[in-house]
């Protein structure tokens, strides 16, 4: 085993000046570390756990001994909520909910509180989805609001937003990044007002900004929509950008020392191991310049969980759950190993140990070493028996979701596109029948002269880095045939969509204190050394 620097020094190296001992946003600010925390549990060894009213796919947030915590309810998305609760003992301490500023179907198609909330001494400000960001005082009183789907337009994404707001200590940062016209916004903590914003491409992310700071500078930082782009906090200005990159709008990027960490998806028909897009920048050498690329990774892929560094390891994982882990230095691959189940939440960092939350509520630890040393394997609650919502109310209505049926069943038809009209021509012998549902659906609208065929302008944007791996005859055009088997591929890759996206699923979690506050759709668990 490789010598591993002390946890102390890796924890001091990555963490900006405005992070603290709390967990206080989105992956601690980039850097998922923490120290001091259980290995070992069981389900009758939780220290608590609680039932949420509404639903929500963000992280925790905590700060001293107040956790907080944001949902969306209602069918329709009707309320936004934010709740207080006690680390000691789970309960709960206040709550604040204000009427949505938009009403949208509340199911598993599209994102339901997904971005994490962030917190200072000051305050816990929150954004939904809807539109609604939200700032109140530690202790529940209002400080502002604003609705920013009436200030920048409608959010156009089919799946909805899901990143989560950056800070330091005046600011908010947040990456409104979607099919219309996108935007990073500096936001003011003190009163809600904007300072400025920065046009960025448009296109679908989930991808959250980090803030870096250090002896030379400091930035804001966004990975998303085939590059890492660099923005200068107090302007707005570019810094520097690494273009190139495919896949990197779901994973957000990890900073440890002078190293960026870059995550990215294999992209939708790409072949595995055909991007090179999970990297290491350096980034003591973006002084007036573009950082140096240190290292591709050749195999080793982010979906859903973004990267984390235990000493000298970083750690990415794929969608299927298998764990790559690299050298941070060079890249090279130690190991993979296929985890218990898939991962959805990024890992936790804690002393020599990597924590690993399997979206089945099983959380395997292992040791931060050259190769895969299982510590221990804990459960959250009883696999034969995992506790169903008893707060939570789905929306029902037809082609929205999959209701409150047993696994498998659904009112949704055609969310993947997953009939194309046979051989493309319609029963009565008229102009072929389009590839139906979510993406397929999006890209013929753009279809002009109604022939069936996508050519040039007619393949939106977001869509033609793609284009290289669903036309097959390699004509720059989309036939029918390329569409059809487009769309059986795609229905093929969304078969268990329903039946994996139901709760209990565990979407993120934060350490404070020896604690772990671990998240699934509609319910909180603490678990302490």
């Amino acid at each position: 085993m490789k010598n591993l620097i002390p946890f102390s020094m890796l924890l001091a190296a990555s963490v900006s000046a405005t992070v603290h001992a709390d967990w206080t946003s989105f992956r601690n600010g980039g850097t998922s570390a923490a120290s001091q925390l259980p290995v070992t549990w069981s389900p009758d060894s939780v220290a608590w756990q609680l039932e949420l009213d509404g639903y929500g796919q963000s992280t925790p947030a905590i700060h001293g001994q107040q956790v907080f915590v944001a949902s969306v309810v209602g069918g329709m998305k009707e309320h936004c909520l934010i709740q207080c609760i006690n680390l000691t003992d789970g309960t709960e301490a206040w709550r604040f909910q204000i009427s949505s500023a938009k009403q949208t179907p509340s199911n598993y198609m599209a994102s339901r509180a997904a971005p994490t909330p962030v917190v200072d001494d000051n305050g816990v400000y929150v954004f939904f989805e809807t539109g609604d960001l939200v700032a109140v005082d530690l202790s529940g009183k209002k400080l502002w609001h604003r609705d920013l789907s009436e200030e920048f337009g409608d959010f156009q994404n089919n799946h909805g937003l899901g990143s989560s707001p950056a800070q330091n200590d005046s600011h908010l940062f947040l990456n409104l990044e979607h099919k219309g016209p996108s935007y990073l916004v500096a936001i003011r903590k003190a009163n809600g007002a904007s300072d400025w914003k920065a046009d960025r491409p448009s296109g679908s992310s989930w991808s959250s900004p980090i803030v870096v700071d250090n002896d030379r500078s400091s930035q804001v930082i966004v990975s998303s929509a085939g590059a890492v782009t660099s923005y200068s906090p107090d302007s707005g200005e570019q810094l520097w950008a690494v273009d190139g990159l495919d896949g990197n709008s779901v994973p957000s990027p990890t900073v440890h020392a002078d190293k960026l960490f870059v995550g990215a998806r294999l992209p939708e028909f790409a072949e595995e191991g055909s991007i090179r897009s999970n990297c290491c920048l350096d980034l003591s050498t973006a002084t007036g310049g573009t950082p140096k690329v240190l290292w591709r990774a050749q195999k080793a892929i982010s979906d859903y969980a973004s990267p984390v560094v235990v000493g000298e390891f970083v750690y990415f994982i794929n969608k299927v759950g298998v764990l790559h882990c690299l050298d941070v230095t060079t890249g090279d691959m130690h190991y993979l190993k296929r985890l218990k189940s898939p991962c959805w939440a990024t890992p936790i960092a804690s002393d020599e140990h990597l924590y690993l939350f399997c979206k089945d509520g099983t959380v395997q630890v292992v040791e931060a070493a050259d190769e895969f040393k299982l510590v221990a394997t804990n459960s959250l609650w009883d696999p034969a028996s995992p506790p169903k919502p008893e707060n939570y109310v789905e929306f029902s209505g037809r082609g929205h979701g999959h209701g409150h049926g047993a696994h498998g069943e659904s009112g949704h038809s055609q969310a993947s596109g997953e009939h194309s009209g046979g051989k493309g021509q319609s029963e009565s012998g008229g102009p072929p029948r389009r590839p139906g549902g979510g993406m397929i659906a999006a890209l013929m609208r753009g279809d002009a002269n109604g022939d069936g065929v996508l050519e040039g302008d007619e393949i939106s944007s977001d869509f033609r880095p793609m284009l290289t791996r669903v036309d097959k005859n390699g004509d720059g055009k989309l036939d029918q045939a390329e569409l059809e088997a487009m769309a059986k591929s795609f229905a093929e890759r969304r078969a268990n969509a329903q039946s994996g996206a139901r709760d209990p699923i565990v979407y993120g979690a934060a350490a404070s204190d020896g604690c772990l506050v671990i998240r699934t759709g509609t319910r909180l668990y603490c678990v302490r050394k």
